[in-house]
């Protein structure tokens, strides 16, 4: 497993790949550390780290690099269906229930969307949630993340 990190204005973001793609995406938080048996290469990271910061500066919209989320048939299939709502676009739960083939699974779609292992590359900000649902890592950054996708904010700074 190979790690590095990207520094953004909404907070440290770690990554975690390995050859298969990337495996997790997270907004660190203070006294968080890495295994000790990962490598940490920001080469092997490039594809990772130079797409997810021309996402952050606005000019990317897609992901080209590989994922591997790691979880059950199910949230997979979820995720996926996630990462095919269009940039700067939200869906309900009950739609994404819908177009997997489970109508009646909104819950289930929201608890899938809760285990997210990649953020923003899964875009689970994309998924317009009532009052009692929340952002994994806060309301403010989906409101961050949700401003960056209609160009009104850039989260890292332009180089």
């Amino acid at each position: 497993m190979y790690f590095d990190y990207l520094d953004t204005d909404i907070g440290k973001i770690f990554l975690l790949a390995d050859e298969r793609g990337l495996r997790r995406l997270t907004i660190c938080s203070a006294g968080f550390r890495p295994d000790v048996n990962w490598d940490h290469s920001p080469i092997k990271m490039r594809p990772y780290t130079q797409e997810l910061t021309q996402y952050f500066q606005g000019k990317r919209q897609q992901f080209e690099f590989p994922v591997a989320p790691q979880g059950t048939q199910f949230q997979c299939q979820v995720w996926q269906a996630l990462r095919n709502i269009p940039f700067n676009q939200q869906q309900t739960y009950q739609q994404i229930a819908k177009k997997i083939g489970v109508p009646y699974a909104a819950n289930a779609i929201g608890m899938a969307r809760n285990v997210n292992p990649i953020p923003i590359v899964i875009p689970c900000h994309r998924v317009a949630v009532n009052d009692s649902c929340h952002y994994h890592f806060g309301d403010d950054i989906a409101k961050q993340l949700q401003a960056l996708e209609t160009g009104k904010l850039a989260l890292i700074n332009q180089r």
